[in-house]
This record gives C-alpha cells, sequence and structure tokens, in this order.
C-alpha cells in the first residue's frame, strides 16, 4: 500500500456520513489479498477521504488444509446469505453450482460482481484479510474439473442422507483441502452421484434431517473450519 491514499464514492461516503470520521481519527483498510494497513485521516469531503498510512501488516496466505464449498445454487436472498456467512467462517473457495436439479437462476457479471461486494461487507464485519475466490456459476463436471486441477492435494466429500455414510464430524483430512459438494433440495441425480464416487468423492452425514442448501452448507463450513481451527 501506498504511504497516502484517497478513498472516493460509496466508501468515503461510508466513513464521512455514517461513521462520522474527524481529521486526525485512525480507520483500518485491508486489500482482500492479505495486506492490512493503520492510516489517519488527514483531509475530508463529502464523497473523498486523504489518509496517510501509518503501518502495514501482511497476512500469508494459506497453502493447506483449505476449504472449499461449492453448493448449488439457491435463490437470491438464501445464497446471498450462504456468501456472507461462508466468508465469516473462514471459507477459502466458494463455487456455486448449477446441478441437474437445480433451479434456472441469474448469472454473468452482475451476479459475480454482487457475490464479490457480499464476501467483501462480510471481511469488514469479521476483519478477514483474505477474501475468499468466488467462482462464477458452473456445472458439477465444470467445478471438479477446475477445482481439482487447483488444489492437486485434495479430497472430496459430498452431502448425503445414506445411513451408512460417515459423519461428518468424525471425518479426519489431516493436511489435505477440502471440497465439499452440496446439492441441491432435490437432491442429486443418479448421474451426478457417480460422477462424485468416479472422482473418489466420500458420501458423509451433518444430521439426519433433511436440509436447505444454505443450512447444510453453512454446517459443513463450520465443522470443517473448527476442526481445522483444533490442529
Amino acid at each position: 500500500m501506498e504511504n497516502s491514499l484517497e478513498l472516493s464514492g460509496a466508501e468515503a461516503r461510508h466513513l464521512s456520513a455514517s461513521l462520522r470520521l474527524e481529521i486526525g481519527q485512525s480507520v483500518e483498510l485491508f486489500d482482500g489479498s492479505g495486506a492490512c494497513a493503520v492510516a489517519l485521516v488527514t483531509h475530508i469531503k463529502k464523497n473523498r477521504i486523504s489518509l496517510d498510512v501509518q503501518q502495514v501488516f501482511h497476512e500469508p496466505p494459506r497453502s493447506q488444509r483449505r476449504i472449499i464449498i461449492a453448493a448449488a445454487i439457491a435463490k437470491t436472498d438464501r445464497f446471498d446469505g450462504l456468501i456472507g456467512k461462508c466468508t465469516e467462517l473462514g471459507v477459502d473457495r466458494i463455487c456455486p453450482v448449477r446441478f441437474e436439479r437445480t433451479v434456472k437462476l441469474a448469472q454473468g457479471p452482475k451476479i459475480s460482481q454482487r457475490y464479490k461486494n457480499l464476501a467483501v461487507a462480510a471481511a469488514k464485519q469479521c476483519r478477514r484479510l483474505h477474501l475468499p475466490v468466488i467462482d462464477p456459476p458452473c456445472s458439477l463436471p465444470q467445478c471438479l474439473a477446475h477445482i481439482m486441477s487447483e488444489y492437486p492435494r485434495h479430497r472430496i466429500i459430498f452431502g448425503s442422507l445414506d445411513p451408512h455414510a460417515a459423519p461428518l464430524i468424525n471425518v479426519s483430512f489431516d493436511d489435505w483441502d477440502v471440497i465439499a459438494f452440496i446439492g441441491p433440495e432435490g437432491g442429486l441425480t443418479p448421474r451426478e452421484t457417480d460422477i462424485l464416487g468416479q472422482n473418489n468423492a466420500q458420501p458423509i452425514r451433518i444430521t439426519d434431517t433433511v436440509l436447505r442448501i444454505e443450512t447444510a452448507a453453512l454446517a459443513a463450513a463450520a465443522i470443517l473450519t473448527a476442526q481445522r481451527q483444533s490442529h
């Protein structure tokens, strides 16, 4: 980060109008890639705030035990909540997946920007320095192809109602990256189950009840991040 910075637009309006910052007060800034700075306010206008950077800290990116939630796309407000809460919990990547039984939903640059904005807002609230990677919506085969290539040391799990599936809370992943697939509420098709099986995906159970997409995603994220924190 530079020694002198200027904020404009929505960020400046939020600091000046909502938080009512004054000259000489300090603020924290982050870039979403691990850098955090403490800066002093030196000049304030309605849509512009000048800052003098005092200190800069860097948090290295995680290189193992990364958590990837690949979830079926739910309706807008529900998936919005999934993005925000997974960001708060510390999920490293979120992949919106179009399964065969996924209801047709919005996609394109606007929805991708919306997801990013939600992650930024959640990261500010929880003081997280690294934003999660959020992929554009894609099909199950597309998701598997690019995720497996980017995380070669991985283990894949997927939600199942099979009573013989292992409870997620009892599964250990050591130092591997974990890719967790959460299917649609209509369930995975036999073809999708076969695709996951062909890629050595392990069926797991969270509870004995049928969960909504966002509930299953958040429960899986909470269990996985808690397990990671305990090591």
